[in-house]
C-alpha cells in the first residue's frame, strides 16, 4: 500500500475533478453568480466545483447579484488590503465560530478576504489567555487568496490532504521505546505539512510559505 507521503503527493497533484466530492459540495446560485463582477475564471471555478461543506470552512453564498459585504477598514492593516468603498460578494464563513471571518470576493478583482465586524482584541480572548496575549489585535480584514479560483482549488486539496494528515497523526507511537521514535513521528508530520504549504504557495503565489501568520499556513499547521 502506498505510504501517506505518496498518497499526499498524489492528491496535491491530481486533477481537481478527481478530488471533488459531489456529496459534500456547495454550489452558488447560478443566476446570481453570472452577474458577479469577478474574473471569468473565478465564476467558472465556483460554478463548476463550488466549495466543500464538511470542513471548518462553511459555504454560505449570497443569492443576489450585487455585492453585499462592506469592510470595516479599522486601521492601516485593513487599509493595505481594501478601501472602505469597496464591496464583496459573500462566500461563507472561514471557520465555524461566530468570531471567525466572513469570506468575501472583492467586486472587480475576485480577491478573497475575510471580514469581521470589528477587530479582535485581548478582551475577545478567553480570560485564561489574556495575560499571555497582551496587546493582541486581530484585524477586521484578513487576506485569504488572490482569486476565487485559488480558494476553490485550495479548499478541495486541503479537504483531501487533511484526511491524510489526521491519519498520520493517529499513528503517533503509544509504546515508543525512545524519544527518538516520537521525534521521528513529529518530524514526519511536519514534512507532510510543509508539502501541503508548498503546494498551496504554488497554487496561489500570494501565499508566503514562510509566514506562520498567513491564513493558509496557520490553518495547515494548526491541525
Amino acid at each position: 500500500m502506498p505510504s501517506i507521503e505518496e498518497r499526499l503527493e498524489a492528491v496535491l497533484a491530481a486533477p481537481i475533478g478527481d478530488i471533488v466530492s459531489r456529496e459534500h459540495q456547495a454550489l452558488p446560485p447560478a443566476a446570481a453568480i453570472r452577474e458577479w463582477d469577478v474574473p471569468p475564471a473565478d465564476r467558472q471555478a465556483l460554478s463548476r466545483w463550488g466549495l466543500p461543506v464538511d470542513l471548518l470552512m462553511t459555504p454560505d453564498f449570497q443569492t443576489v447579484s450585487e455585492p453585499v459585504l462592506t469592510p470595516n477598514v479599522a486601521g492601516d492593516i485593513e487599509g493595505r488590503l481594501i478601501t472602505a468603498d469597496q464591496r464583496l460578494y459573500r462566500l461563507g464563513r472561514w471557520g465555524s465560530h461566530e468570531l471567525t471571518p466572513i469570506m468575501g470576493a472583492v467586486a472587480g478583482t475576485g480577491r478573497v478576504l475575510g471580514l469581521r465586524k470589528a477587530p479582535l482584541t485581548t478582551e475577545d480572548l478567553h480570560p485564561d489567555l489574556r495575560d499571555h496575549y497582551a496587546g493582541y489585535y486581530g484585524p477586521s480584514v484578513i487576506f485569504i487568496n488572490s482569486t476565487v479560483s485559488c480558494l476553490v482549488e485550495l479548499a478541495w486539496r486541503w479537504r483531501a490532504a487533511v484526511r491524510l494528515l489526521r491519519e498520520l497523526d493517529e499513528q503517533e507511537p503509544v509504546d515508543a521505546r525512545s524519544l527518538e521514535e516520537y521525534e521521528a513521528h513529529f518530524d514526519r508530520i511536519q514534512r507532510c505539512e510543509r508539502a501541503v504549504i508548498r503546494a498551496a504557495a504554488i497554487i496561489d503565489p500570494a501565499i508566503d510559505p514562510d509566514d506562520p501568520g498567513n491564513t493558509w499556513v496557520e490553518l495547515i499547521t494548526d491541525l
